[in-house]
């Protein structure tokens, strides 16, 4: 229930963007890789006004206009590089391509000829691999900082499981049919050396016959060379 309030208000956050009144901290919460709008409140901003953004409770400014000129400077190590849009005409501001580092606090001034205002925004990111969010970050502390862990470990040793029976029932057939051809092998053999021995008692059956038929013949002649 909790996850699916939380998809609505990004989805409204991130179509509509989010304001904050006069003095009041805005919560937003978004999902690591999507885009937010930040707006300062204004419809347009009037002559002589300016717009100052910083992050952090004391932290550098990110982002400037004057409504004749955006300036939005490159600083915390290039955390904010390429990922920050400043709307001229209004001074609202957008961060994409979201990630964990930049969730805390933005600060919007918009100083006028007598008056002045600051809006504060608590921006938390939820990590694309878990449901747990990170809700500050000081500007001070390192980019590389470690995010909460992901779950891909559990995927990781779920893969060096043992392995299923179907897994080895096809390792045994393709052993047996390793064997197959040792067989037919032994088989061919087999018949080579039945022949072999077909032909050599052919051969012998063949001698002792030729022998008897020579040994009758030496009889007869010698029972007629008596008679």
């Amino acid at each position: 229930m909790f996850h699916t309030f939380a998809f609505c208000c990004l989805c409204c956050c991130c179509q509509f963007g989010v304001f904050a009144g006069t003095d009041a901290v805005k919560s937003v919460s978004v999902m690591e890789g999507d885009s937010v709008s930040l707006n300062s409140g204004l419809t347009e901003i009037q002559e002589y006004e300016e717009i100052i953004w910083t992050f952090g409770s004391n932290g550098p400014l990110i982002a400037k206009t004057n409504r004749v000129k955006n300036m939005i400077p490159d600083v915390l190590d290039g955390r904010f590089r390429d990922r920050l849009k400043l709307d001229m005409k209004t001074g609202s501001l957008t961060i994409m391509n979201i990630t964990t580092e930049h969730a805390g606090v933005y600060k919007v001034k918009i100083s006028g000829r007598s008056s002045s205002s600051t809006h504060r925004f608590t921006v938390t990111v939820y990590a694309a691999t878990t449901t747990v969010p990170v809700t500050s970050r000081d500007s001070s502390s390192s980019s590389s900082s470690s995010s909460p862990s992901s779950p891909s470990s559990s995927s990781s040793s779920s893969s060096s499981s043992p392995s299923s029976p179907s897994s080895s029932s096809s390792s045994s057939s393709s052993s047996s049919e390793g064997h197959a051809p040792c067989c037919d092998s032994v088989e061919a053999v087999l018949r080579l050396v039945v022949t072999a021995l077909m032909g050599v008692a052919s051969a012998v059956a063949v001698v002792l016959l030729v022998n008897d038929v020579r040994a009758s013949r030496g009889k007869t002649e010698k029972t007629e060379e008596i008679s």
